[in-house]
């Protein structure tokens, strides 16, 4: 949705919220410069969620492509289906110590509704950028 999400924002009359300007203001409140994302391999070697990022300034570090696909895979065949395995809470972990470690993240962008079953701001090498919490907020602020 979010790929075409600026055709159907001029289009639509009522407030209209993007995911990733949302999540991307966040990290800009921040003070981020560089941030890790995971999330599906749609999510991370698509640019719909970095580019709201990267026109403030911010960086975004994605893993390679091998560990892109095992990220994907754990989403698809575990998380998805409420499934977490510490093995791969550990692996996420590790990635994200080496995107902090090589890359310099400040932080990391939860680009899947599921990663957050895994991973969080306590067990993270690094703040997490959690988009559907964000998301949520902002809509709740819009309500009151």
């Amino acid at each position: 949705m979010h790929i075409i999400y600026d055709m159907v924002a001029q289009k639509v009359h009522t407030p209209f919220i993007s995911i990733p300007e949302t999540a991307a203001e966040y990290a800009a409140s921040k003070g981020y410069h560089r941030v890790g994302l995971l999330g599906t391999i749609f999510t991370m070697e698509k640019d719909y969620l970095s580019k709201a990022f990267i026109s403030r300034g911010i960086e975004v570090v994605v893993p390679d492509p091998a560990t892109r696909v095992l990220v994907n895979e754990r989403i698809s065949k575990e998380l998805e289906y409420g499934i977490v395995k510490e093995t791969t809470v550990e692996e996420l972990k590790q990635e994200i110590s080496y995107m902090k470690n090589e890359h310099g993240i400040e932080a990391v962008i939860l680009g899947c509704t599921e990663l957050p079953l895994a991973l969080n701001d306590e067990n993270s090498p690094v703040p997490c950028i959690d988009i559907m919490e964000i998301h949520i907020d902002r809509l709740v602020e819009l309500i009151r």
